[in-house]
């Protein structure tokens, strides 16, 4: 940092002079700088109608790419709607045929279930825990000649506890040999009555116990041993048989049994299997393997025996192994399988036959049809109506997106041309914004349809209207009841004068193109050149501002130099005096 003292042997305030002096200076900077601002001012107006020209030109694109089809084509759209959606719904692509269709759904697909005919679980003994079979800790109340007997169930209360409790309540219990629990007065006459709002285990619903004609109870659901905790190849696993370890295929999935598996954790290993095609659960009131299809039609589910027998215990295969336990044969029980049924409807009068009840165009000859049957019709309503229409909802959301973006452009190049405007004077600005109006609003008869200009399709400006001398003549708007009436008289008319070869938009959009173009196009070219001038400014500005800072050195200098001139003639003067 350079230390000044102003003046220290004249008195005067030669820092103020210099100050003083460079300010004059640094005016012209000033004056500089504020027109470097409007040179970035009129480039960030350019930007900002470059962006409405890139908007507009992103909006007549969604209309003008239908000539790419599929997803592009929006004009193409179709939508489907049922006349019952308790009977089905339907999806439609842009092949679809745009008609009404009858449909009568005689029958739904279903699934295929497969259960042995027997239990595979062994009854219930004294040693099996209620807890493992479903029974919930609580309590129950048993009434003997009214005499009330709470009945406890914790958590390790095995069916030898229940009994004992029973038979201190005078009520004798008994596990039959289909595991059904019978309960009668142990002296033969008492009155007893089981359950009470206060209960808190749900022992008797789970069971049905229900009173019998004799005074006793009988469960309507079995007590079975083996659960879903149970260890599948543990000796007292709670099943018929003991189950080997080895593995068993269902659908395409192979499963694999060890000493550690569940058949909590083989369910789940089933479920989760997309290749087994099959989910499984456990029913502890039967005592069975329940295994159900994911897929819907008359088709059996693939069930095999490999080195574990675990499908012959379910019930679900028969099966023989040598003596290392390899699968000599194994035969499926189709009788242990419940087959699902194929969906079955009629399409104008003609019957279908479906293994699904999503029925694709190859099974229904729709083409661009997909059907989801939800219900059977009845023969009081009839046939339900799949109706497939135009979709035109996308259609008039970009035509108002164009319309948005076209009037964007027009208020904008007006507001930046306008007298004060950041581009006033840009000829070729206004040039290209009144090609845009010119189509916009002119006679196009070289499209090929009978539709010659936008009014007549809905698309047209507001007329001056004598009471609002504000009413915007530039601006489009759409009349959507008439362009959908356009659409659904003469489509292709439609498609023609809006995005065909020598359509309105399309010539709209080869400006706007002109305009974007890399290089060589308005924008790119304007803005080259104000770049060119805003870093000339720049530059101009620096070096004036080198200038002046050599400029106050020199001054400092010249007023320092001064100081010095001044000291020397007043020592020289002391000594003349001396």
């Amino acid at each position: 940092m350079t230390i000044s003292f102003s003046g220290l042997i004249s008195g005067l305030d030669t820092s103020a002079w210099v100050d003083a002096l460079v300010s004059v200076r640094e005016e012209k900077v000033s004056s500089m700088q504020a027109e470097l601002k409007e040179y970035e001012s009129i480039k960030s107006t350019l930007n900002t109608t470059k962006t409405a020209f890139t908007n507009l030109r992103s909006a007549i694109e969604k209309l003008t790419d239908y000539k790419f089809g599929g997803s592009f084509d929006l004009f193409a759209n179709n939508t489907a709607s049922s006349s019952n959606e308790n009977v089905f719904t339907a999806t439609v692509t842009n092949s679809a045929a745009r008609q009404t269709y009858d449909i009568f759904v005689e029958q739904l697909a279903t699934y295929t279930k497969a259960v042995s005919s027997e239990p595979a679980s062994a009854v219930a003994d004294d040693s099996t825990v209620l807890t493992d079979i479903g029974i919930t800790e609580g309590n129950f109340t048993a009434y003997v000649d009214g005499v009330k007997h709470t009945i406890e169930i914790e958590e390790n209360t095995t069916v030898g506890d229940l009994k004992n409790q029973l038979s201190q309540a005078g009520i004798k219990a008994e596990i039959d040999g289909n595991g059904a629990l019978v309960l009668s007065a142990a002296n033969g006459t008492a009155d007893i009555n089981i359950g009470a709002t206060t209960d808190s285990s749900n022992f008797s619903s789970l069971l049905g116990l229900t009173k019998q004609d004799d005074g006793t109870y009988c469960s309507g659901n079995s007590l079975f041993k083996a659960s879903t905790a149970s260890v599948l190849t543990s000796a007292d696993s709670g099943f018929k048989e003991q189950i080997t370890s080895g593995t068993f295929t269902i659908g395409g999935a192979t499963f694999t049994i060890d000493e550690n598996t569940t058949l909590s954790s083989l369910i789940s290993e089933i479920n989760n299997s997309d290749e087994a095609q099959a989910y499984a659960y456990w029913d502890d009131a039967t005592g069975k393997l329940n295994i159900t299809s994911t897929k819907e039609g008359a088709s059996y589910i693939n069930i095999e025996a490999g080195t574990s027998n675990f499908t012959d215990v379910m019930g679900l295969t028969e099966s023989e192994w040598d003596a290392d336990g390899n699968l000599v044969s194994s035969r499926m029980f189709t009788d242990a399988q419940t087959l699902g049924q194929n969906a079955i409807l009629t399409v104008n009068g003609t019957t279908v036959t479906s293994a699904s009840n999503t029925i694709t165009s190859d099974i229904s000859r729709l083409e661009g049809v997909t059907l989801t049957l939800k219900g059977t019709s009845n023969e009081e309503d009839g046939s339900s109506t799949l109706s497939v229409e135009q979709d035109t909802t996308k259609l008039v959301d970009a035509v108002n997106e164009f319309i948005t973006a076209y009037n964007a452009v027009i208020e904008n190049v007006n507001d930046a041309t306008a007298s004060g405007g950041n581009l006033h004077g840009e000829t070729t600005l206004t040039s290209i914004k009144n090609s845009i109006r010119n189509y916009a609003n002119g006679s196009n008869a070289t499209n090929g349809g009978i539709y010659t200009l936008l009014s007549q399709i809905g698309i047209s400006t507001a007329e001056a209207d004598g009471n609002n001398l504000s009413t915007d003549t530039d601006a489009l708007s759409l009349d959507e009841d008439k362009f959908l009436q356009a659409l659904q008289e003469n489509p292709e008319s439609v498609v023609s004068i809006l995005a065909g070869e020598n359509g309105i938009l399309t010539h709209i959009e080869n400006t706007v193109e002109q305009a974007l173009s890399s290089t060589t196009g308005y924008f790119d070219v304007k803005s080259s050149s104000i770049d060119n001038q805003i870093s000339r400014q720049e530059s101009k500005i620096s070096d004036e501002k080198s200038d002046i800072e050599t400029y106050r050195a020199r001054l400092e200098n010249q007023f320092y130099q001064m100081e010095l001139a001044i000291a020397q003639m007043q020592q020289n003067y002391s000594s003349f005096l001396s």
